[in-house]
């Protein structure tokens, strides 16, 4: 977590305090926003250290969960509120602005600096497919919804399709994890440990060092050893040491912490020095959870004044600055991956975020509003669902070839940006 987040920390304490004493809802509204904003961050930094005693099969569990807690929270407080088109609008908002706005940014900026972004094609179709599910399970219901009301005006299917299709997105996730976190029915697969990035090396001296990192890389992957992930990122450090373009570079780069050609004892025992303490990232997840959940309500209250005063509808003040507030530590963390040329967890974290929103958030929001005064539905506006089709076509068409450019990560921001001027203009 960057240190400046910390600063912003007091907003966290500040909101709750103002918002006894009613000050204008507006200011109400930015602080504590700013007070969520490190607190979302606190929450990735706390699954990443329980990860660490977890293994990476739990621990991907864990950052599929809560990567988006945030969001969920604000959305469930919402929902209690009666604000189901701020939360509608949040979802479509969170799902674009992962696969349109920080995809974009970060392929601008990665591209900038590395010129072409390759990366493997396999991963990237998986999320494509994902995508096109996605969209099926929130396109249908309007469909449906358009068509009772052209044809039985009377009749009312919304919050029945919306109960069962929920539940389909939900299997969808069940799914997916199992195939991509616990590698059910993907025998053969080769684990190339995300290194789709690597550029021809020139002396078979470099090469075969690279290789048997690779292969050394692969067989701790595979093992089930806890704290593994410290000795992953060392190996990738050494990697990336290898094949720097500029040989002098490579020469003066240190070691990695860790020889990999140490013992596993040895390593075991060296990342255990390492590793915060376990109680420390369960305390930290809790009161970081708890101080959203609460920063939320104060948050959600504020929406609907500003949105008045400042003439916005809450389609906007949804799709938009909801989302933002939530993942803001999340577009970080995608920039800095896009800097290091780790392009492949950037189109994991960007379109990887965007399908959990879809087949995991949404669902649960659904299902959850049963216990709430007004339900909530998948009927979502043509304008929005028209964007989330371009979005998942405009993916599917720059990721085909296995490399990005700046330009396709310009597209994808001007694409957002039309969007938000949409719906800022003519609402959902």
């Amino acid at each position: 977590m960057p240190r400046w987040l910390y600063f912003l920390l007091i907003f966290a304490v500040l909101a709750p305090i103002l918002d006894a004493f009613h000050i204008p809802p507006l200011a109400l509204f930015a602080i504590a926003a700013l007070g969520i904003i490190p607190l979302a961050a606190l929450i990735g930094q706390a699954v990443e250290d329980i990860a660490e005693y977890t293994g990476e099969q739990v621990g991907g569990i864990l950052f599929a969960t809560f990567g988006n807690a945030t969001e969920l929270i604000i959305s469930i407080f919402a929902l209690a509120q009666g604000l189901t088109d701020v939360v509608r609008a949040s979802i479509i908002g969170s799902i674009l602005g992962n696969a349109l706005l920080v995809l974009g940014v970060a392929v601008c900026v990665g591209s900038f600096k590395h010129g072409r972004l390759r990366f493997e094609t396999r991963s990237a179709g998986q999320y494509a497919s994902l995508l096109a599910l996605c969209i099926g399970g929130l396109v249908l219901p309007t469909i449906a919804n358009l068509h009772i009301t052209a044809t039985q005006p009377s009749r009312i299917v919304e919050d029945e399709l919306s109960d069962f299709i929920a539940i389909v997105l939900l299997l969808g996730y069940v799914a997916s994890i199992l195939f991509s976190v616990f590698r059910v029915g993907d025998r053969g697969a080769e684990d190339t440990g995300d290194r789709e990035e690597l550029d021809p090396v020139l002396g078979a001296r470099s090469e075969a060092a690279i290789t048997r990192l690779l292969a050394y890389r692969s067989r701790v992957a595979k093992t089930a050893t806890p704290g593994k992930s410290g000795v992953l990122r060392q190996i990738d450090g050494a990697i990336d040491a290898l094949v720097a373009p500029d040989p002098a570079v490579s020469a003066k780069a240190d070691p990695p912490a860790v020889p990999v050609s140490s013992p596993p004892a040895q390593q075991q025992a060296h990342q255990q020095t390492r590793r915060p303490p376990l109680w420390r990232g369960l305390v930290l997840l809790a009161v970081a959870t708890v101080g959203v959940a609460i920063l939320s309500e104060v948050l959600v209250s504020a929406i609907e004044p500003v949105a008045h005063s400042l003439g916005w509808n809450e389609a906007f003040v949804g799709l938009v600055f909801v989302p933002l507030i939530g993942g803001l530590p999340e577009y970080f963390n995608t920039i800095s991956m896009a800097l290091d040329r780790r392009i492949g967890m950037v189109l994991a974290a960007s379109a990887g975020s965007s399908i959990q929103i879809a087949l995991l958030m949404a669902p649960i929001l659904v299902l959850v509003s049963l216990l709430t005064p007004q339900r909530l539905d998948l009927v979502f506006s043509i304008v929005e669902l028209a964007v989330l089709a371009l979005a998942t076509f405009l993916f599917s068409e720059i990721t085909k070839d296995g490399e990005l450019v700046w330009l396709e990560g310009l597209l994808l921001i001007l694409l957002y940006g039309m969007m938000a001027g949409t719906i800022f203009l003519f609402g959902g």
